[in-house]
C-alpha cells in the first residue's frame, strides 16, 4: 500500500500543478495612446446653454491644475461636439462611465466654485438635461 502511495501522491501532484500553471502577466503596451472620444447631439436650442456649462467646467479644470479634454465644434453633421481624453495608461476597464470620483482634484475645484456639493451636483444635472443624444468609445493611437 505504501509503495501504491509513492507513486500516486508524486503523480496526482503533477496533474494538480499542471491542471493550474501559473498565469502570464499581462504587459502594458507603451506604443499606443488611449482616449475616449464622446460626441455629443444637443437638444434643438440648447448649444449656447451648453458651451456656458463647458466654459465653468474648464474652469475648474484650469483652478483645479487637471487637463481638460480638446473639444471641436462641429459645424455640420448630426452632432454638435466631440470631446477627446487622453488617457495616462491603458484603461483599466473599458466598460464605464464618469464619477465625480474619477478626479478628486477637479470636482473640489468645481464644489468650490459652485459653492456645495449640491450646486456642483445640479450643475451637472442641468447640463446633461441638454443632451439629446451622446456616444463614447475608447481607441487607441500609435505612439
Amino acid at each position: 500500500m505504501k509503495k501504491i502511495l509513492l507513486y500516486v501522491v508524486p503523480i496526482f501532484i503533477s496533474i494538480t500543478l499542471y491542471a493550474y500553471p501559473e498565469e502570464p502577466t499581462p504587459s502594458v503596451n507603451r506604443a499606443v495612446i488611449w482616449h475616449t472620444i464622446t460626441v455629443i447631439d444637443y437638444k434643438p436650442g440648447t448649444v449656447d446653454a451648453a458651451k456656458s456649462f463647458i466654459e465653468k467646467f474648464e474652469s475648474a479644470s484650469e483652478k483645479s491644475e487637471t487637463p481638460s479634454p480638446v473639444i471641436y465644434w462641429f459645424e455640420s453633421g448630426k452632432y454638435d461636439l466631440v470631446i477627446t481624453w487622453e488617457f495616462a495608461e491603458e484603461p483599466a476597464s473599458l466598460e464605464g462611465g464618469w464619477s465625480p470620483a474619477g478626479n478628486a482634484r477637479w470636482w473640489e475645484a468645481l464644489v468650490a466654485q459652485e459653492g456645495s456639493e449640491e450646486a456642483a451636483r445640479q450643475l451637472q444635472d442641468n447640463y446633461s438635461e441638454l443632451i439629446a443624444s451622446t456616444v463614447t468609445n475608447v481607441a487607441r493611437k500609435a505612439n
